[in-house]
């Protein structure tokens, strides 16, 4: 079982006495529905698609919903009465991150309920999944549930119980085929799908089946339903400021799968101190600063996510200084041909430039994002990280050292994964053996560099997060064998489909995806036109890129 580390965690018998906002109904005559988020309590409550979801489906009169996370003992109950999962009719797993797959069928035989879904009962829970790794792939999870909710939790989860509170008495089998009928409620049994000897999608039967993505038509976004001091955001009301990103880089799944929109957030509970905006394009929303001199006026700490630096406002930072040790930025690569490459066009002047001006307000620390493994990548775009943070370093010390105080710097690298549904989707990822060598020089580079600190994904879990991310029915077997105990090293020894298919090639661009049948999203031509608009920005490619 893949795990978050948290030394602050509750117990889930302890966490409700840390809750405001905690719903609580009599399950009399109503129908009991339960969210499940498939890791910790800390990492489930510190997602604001649990809290939407969870405050929506209460919002139903006749509906009582509770919320269910992994514990400690493997024990599976629901948090707000402690009862097992088989006791509620329908079982909603909201699922934001590919490792957590592999948690999925420990919860589901933890609480005696079949793994696949055709081999469940009349007297099962429906299982249902939704989020927005479902809405880009579900098909490594298709048997594991009973349907898919492809859409923004606003638009699905409402019409969904509608037509389930009319059928509800029927047949297991009816119940499922009249949630169907809705066009954004993908039913896996509805889908056959034929390989061909390589092992690639050949077609789709029937043919023309698709599933569109039903979309949010407001224009206010999400808030936490719940505040505790025991998640990542602790006493925190998050706000959803914006929703996708209008830069929509290429390797992005957020801005991908979302069009951009913002909340003027009016309205807020002013009663607490402090609200985090959360969002891709939090730099790019128009009225952030507005916003933000409202709350402090009011007596509320503001804090806000990674930002991209050449958009947020001086004028922000100015105003969140006190609240505020440290900053994000999403620099994502070394050298300005592969930022173009991911759609960050920033040069190192204007990086400079920026953040000398950001210190002149006050001497931040820092935290800086960077990608590695990125298709094209060279020697030089590693070596160039560790240059570019040596430049930073030394504006923090030059502005630093005026006010008696030098910032601390924090490098994190991630591999790349391309994700499914965004114009990366055709590109392989880099090799594990190459990725550590390059993890291997940046750790020795940043021991070097005075009052910085280095970290970095785990090269094994993004190689299993690269398989899952662009996988197809076949790979079902690796999430249930990893649940399983079996060691990674075994599991990809075994396969049966080498499991190097899924992440070291690149895809050609008539490839049928085994996701191609869900539309309502960026049309495929269209994601391929930015791809090879990407491509024409790496000048000097590496070994391993093609930009044909």
């Amino acid at each position: 079982m893949i795990k978050t580390k948290n030394p602050k965690k509750p117990s889930l018998k302890e966490a409700l006495f840390f809750e405001k906002g905690t719903i609580v109904k009599k399950w009399g005559g109503k129908i009991p529905v339960c969210i499940v988020f498939p890791n910790t309590y800390y990492t489930g409550m510190s997602n604001l698609a649990t809290h939407m979801l969870y405050k929506i489906l209460n919002s139903i009169p006749e509906v009582v919903c509770e919320r269910c996370f992994i514990e400690e003992s493997g024990e599976v109950y629901s948090l707000e009465s402690r009862r097992p999962l088989k006791f509620f009719e329908i079982i909603f797993f909201t699922i934001s991150y590919e490792l957590d797959y592999v948690n999925i069928p420990r919860i589901l035989l933890n609480s005696s309920i079949p793994v696949i879904s055709g081999e469940r009962k009349e007297t099962d829970p429906l299982l249902i999944a939704g989020g927005i790794c479902v809405m880009a792939n579900p098909e490594p999870i298709h048997d594991f549930f009973d349907l898919f909710l492809m859409g923004d939790i606003e638009a699905t989860a409402l019409p969904f119980m509608e037509i389930y509170s009319e059928v509800r008495e029927n047949k297991r089998d009816s119940i499922l085929e009249e949630l169907s009928s809705s066009g954004w409620v993908y039913n896996p049994r509805h889908l056959d799908v034929v390989y061909n000897k390589g092992g690639v999608v050949e077609s789709f039967i029937p043919p023309d089946y698709t599933v569109t993505i039903n979309r949010y038509k407001g224009k206010e976004l999400g808030t936490s339903s719940i505040v505790t001091s025991k998640t990542e955001f602790s006493n925190m009301l998050l706000v959803e400021g914006t929703r996708g990103c209008p830069s929509q880089c290429p390797f992005c799944l957020l801005g991908n799968t979302y069009h951009f929109v913002y909340d003027r957030m009016r309205g807020l509970n002013t009663n607490i101190t402090d609200i985090g905006i959360i969002g891709g394009g939090v730099s790019f929303h128009p009225e952030l600063y507005k916003i933000i001199k409202e709350l402090k006026g009011v007596g509320i700490n503001v804090h806000l996510p990674s930002l991209r630096v050449d958009k947020i406002p001086l004028s922000v930072i100015e105003l969140i200084k006190d609240e505020v040790k440290t900053l994000t930025f999403g620099i994502e690569a070394g050298t300005e041909r592969l930022r173009r490459f991911v759609g960050k066009p920033l040069e190192d002047k204007e990086i400079f430039e920026k953040i000398e001006a950001i210190l002149d307000i006050k001497p931040f620390n820092l935290k800086l994002y960077f990608m590695i493994g990125l298709y094209g990548e060279e020697r030089s775009d590693i070596e160039s990280i560790p240059e570019l943070v040596k430049h930073i370093k030394h504006i923090m010390i030059k502005k630093g050292a005026k006010k008696g105080f030098v910032g601390s710097i924090t490098v994190h690298a991630s591999p790349f994964v391309p994700k499914a549904s965004t114009p990366f989707q055709w590109l392989p990822m880099d090799d594990m053996e190459n990725m550590k060598d390059k993890i291997s020089r940046l750790k020795k580079e940043f021991g070097k560099i005075d009052n910085t600190y280095f970290t970095h994904e785990s090269i094994k879990f993004s190689f299993i997060q690269g398989i899952f991310a662009r996988g197809d029915r076949r790979v079902g077997t690796v999430i249930t064998k990893l649940n399983s105990g079996e060691s990674f090293q075994k599991v990809f020894r075994e396969s049966p489909v080498n499991l190097n298919f899924y992440v070291l090639r690149k895809r050609d661009k008539g490839e049928l995806f085994p996701w191609d049948f869900i539309g309502g999203k960026n049309n495929k031509d269209r994601l391929y036109k930015k791809f090879i608009n990407a491509l024409s920005y790496i000048k000097s490619p590496g070994p391993n890129a093609d930009s044909s």
